[in-house]
């Protein structure tokens, strides 16, 4: 059975591990915080002492940290997963960071004789310990097929979108429109109580029309932003300022963009110069 390891154990990345070791896969873990490792006290999981250790006792090694600067401390510093590895594993970005980000860690792995599959995920916690996880894959085929057994034990979808950068790629494609389709489910929604349709109704109406959407669904149960803000705001600042770096120059360098921010606004988050 292929041994995994997997850093990043926050609320999405708990229920990734957690399906690994579920599912009777060797697993061996690092955290920065102790903390976030006391949910698997008394499980099978090993728990490495350094990125390095974890990288030599694994097959396929999952990243699902904040963002660019925390995957570049745990592959690229010396005692980081890279250096620990041995040819023909695989690294398995699944943070939404910069291509370019991702891009000089594949150089770095494969200079070793390493793979790395940038491989974002799209679900949630929940959706996360119940496998359920949508997986964009950008890389080779050879090395998705050594990680594929793991990516199923999350992913009830695991997309190969092409080439090297083509998940990321595809990530924040979907994120740009999830934070549009956000953004015009609360103006829509608040156009129609300034109208004096029903709260109640419209939100009954909407869902079951042709406008409906994941997006909408969750709004019409909030009917605020405001809960989700301090937590939602600072990962989509992040994930939109990506997108449109991406973007510059194509088409979805305006409506959709225009929409996501409105979004941002809405979260009072608005994006940064630059992002990884």
């Amino acid at each position: 059975m292929v041994r995994a390891g997997f850093i990043g154990l926050g609320s999405q990345g708990n229920g990734m591990a957690r399906r690994l070791l579920d599912l009777g896969f060797p697993l061996t873990l690092w955290a920065r915080s102790a903390h976030t490792l006391e949910p698997f006290v008394g499980t099978a999981a090993d728990v490495a002492s350094t990125p390095s250790a974890l990288g030599a006792a694994c097959d396929v090694v999952g990243i699902c940290v904040t963002d660019g600067a925390a995957v570049r401390a745990v592959t690229l510093e010396p005692d980081g997963v890279l250096a620990g590895m041995r040819p023909g594993s695989v690294l398995a970005i699944h943070s939404t960071i910069a291509t370019d980000d991702c891009a000089e860690i594949a150089t770095a792995a494969e200079a070793r004789g390493e793979a790395v599959l940038d491989a974002p995920v799209s679900g949630g916690g929940e959706a996360a310990a119940a496998g359920r996880l949508t997986v964009y894959v950008g890389g080779d085929a050879p090395a998705l097929d050594r990680a594929r057994p793991i990516f199923e034990a999350y992913g009830e979808n695991v997309v190969h979108m092409g080439g090297p950068g083509a998940g990321l790629r595809t990530k924040f494609l979907n994120n740009a429109l999830n934070a549009a389709h956000f953004a015009l489910a609360h103006d829509v929604f608040e156009t129609g109580v300034g109208l004096g349709l029903d709260p109640d109704a419209l939100a009954l109406a909407l869902r079951q029309g042709s406008g409906r959407s994941f997006s909408l669904e969750v709004f019409v149960a909030l009917r605020s932003f405001d809960g989700i803000a301090a937590h939602l705001g600072p990962i989509m600042a992040k994930d939109i300022t990506l997108f449109a770096a991406e973007t510059s120059g194509t088409e979805a360098d305006g409506v959709v963009l225009d929409a996501a921010d409105r979004f941002l606004e809405l979260l009072h988050h608005p994006r940064t110069e630059s992002a990884s």
